[in-house]
């Protein structure tokens, strides 16, 4: 499996690693150490990972955009030392290095595509810069021998684009709650684990909670956005900032609270075919979620009767927020809703199976 990051925090490529693993595969990673902070090589539970560190020309290059076929050239010097019968690839900016190894050793290659690169970078990059995204997605992606699409609005693009029937494998949790849990006694907690982006309602939640001293709101998380979030809620005595959470730590810290946070601008792209971790870590931990209305996430919440749907804006986090703190029997039915979905069909269980099957298929063709 290759991924541009350290591996640890990213909790999809772990649990797919992980179901390999114990289905009897050999499993091992080559990741991007972008921090400088990750060992160079590590095992954890028998999954070995090689890390490119970020030093020396890689690290002189400015941005990571420019970075990233550095990062391609020295992650192909890794992999080529390594036995393979199959190659992994995380998301389009490690697509290059597949093709590459596959039309080198002639193995198979999986596109594992988490979401629409180019719409996740457009209001980051410039222009130039996400339309290179999409046609290097459009002729990379064919080379594919199976694609993996997390969600079945990413098959939606990623189908006519790969000329693939993609197999969707949601990012459902590998921890679930087995009974109800009632939530804590007051005050009212919010939650927010997940990347620090300006599409994320962060800093309006941290403005609209300055004003209700009766609820609290917890933020996790990191990205861009990391000095202001940690500035902002340092100023309110009921705003937290506790940095990067580690995985195993999201489900406990999402029990200990009332509701979870998952507001994404709808005018961004990639907020249109996302279903956020955040949803399933909710109905894992029998809380209620609260989104945006129109989205992809609110149309599961509804469906499901597990969350609240309301307009991106203070007001309507305000109006979620004061219906689910004054109405506990209301909370606590749609956070039983979204527990029962979890057991029922929401869960990594259910999607490893997808995942295990389209392992089979190399292994009987």
């Amino acid at each position: 499996m290759i991924v541009a990051n350290d591996v640890v925090h990213d909790s999809r490529v772990l649990k797919e690693a992980r179901a390999l693993r114990d289905a009897g595969h050999e499993v091992s990673f080559i990741g991007w150490d972008r921090s400088g902070k990750a060992p160079a090589t590590e095992d954890r539970g028998g999954i070995v990972i090689r890390r490119v560190r970020t030093r020396g020309a890689l690290r002189a290059v400015p941005t990571t955009t420019l970075r990233n076929p550095l990062w391609w050239r020295l992650a192909y010097r890794i992999a080529r030392t390594m036995p393979f019968d199959v190659v992994h690839c995380h998301d389009l900016d490690a697509l290059p290095i597949g093709v590459r190894l596959k039309g080198k050793f002639r193995k198979p290659l999986v596109y594992d595509c988490h979401e629409v690169f180019g719409y996740m970078i457009e209001h980051d990059v410039p222009r130039f810069v996400t339309r290179y995204a999409f046609r290097l997605e459009r002729r990379l992606s064919r080379h594919a021998d199976r694609v993996i699409a997390v969600n079945e609005y990413v098959k939606a693009y990623v189908d006519p684009v790969s000329g693939h029937d993609s197999v969707v494998i949601r990012n459902c949790s590998d921890q679930i709650e087995q009974t109800y849990r009632a939530p804590p006694a007051a005050p009212f907690t919010l939650l927010y684990v997940g990347t620090l982006h300006a599409s994320r309602f962060v800093l309006e939640a941290i403005d609209a909670v300055a004003t209700m001293p009766d609820v609290r709101l917890v933020i996790g998380g990191s990205k861009s956005l990391t000095p202001l979030v940690r500035e902002k809620c340092s100023r309110w005595p009921n705003t937290q900032f506790v940095g990067t959470v580690p995985n195993e730590r999201v489900l406990p810290m999402t029990v200990e609270s009332h509701a979870v946070l998952s507001m994404f601008d709808p005018r961004h792209r990639i907020n249109r075919v996302g279903l956020p971790n955040k949803i399933f870590e909710a109905m894992a931990a029998g809380r209620p979620c609260i989104a945006t209305e129109g989205l992809p996430m609110s149309s599961l919440l509804i469906r499901e009767q597990c969350g609240i749907a309301v307009p991106y804006t203070q007001e309507g986090f305000r109006v979620a927020v004061e219906k689910l703190r004054e109405d506990p029997a209301f909370a606590e039915r749609l956070g039983r809703n979204g527990l029962d979905a979890a057991h029922r069909e929401y869960n990594w269980r259910h999607e490893s199976k997808n995942l295990l099957a389209l392992y089979d298929g190399f292994m009987s063709s």
